[in-house]
């Protein structure tokens, strides 16, 4: 997103292993991960301190 200034912006990844990517997102920009799961579906909110900046979601399985 380039030249976006305050225009508002979701990131949301989705992956086969939604606690890695929670685990490496903490790891290399320090953002926390609250786990917002429904029984369906396997959802976490990345948060910079108390600010949620983006999603990371299973993704369907393709097999």
């Amino acid at each position: 997103m380039v030249n976006q200034l305050g225009r508002f912006a979701w990131y949301e990844l989705l992956t086969t292993d939604v606690a890695a990517a929670g685990a490496f997102y903490g790891k290399v920009v320090g953002w926390g991960a609250r786990d917002a799961s429904t029984p369906e579906l396997a959802y976490t909110v990345l948060t910079a301190g108390e600010v949620p900046v983006a999603t990371i979601k299973a993704a369907p399985d393709r097999r």
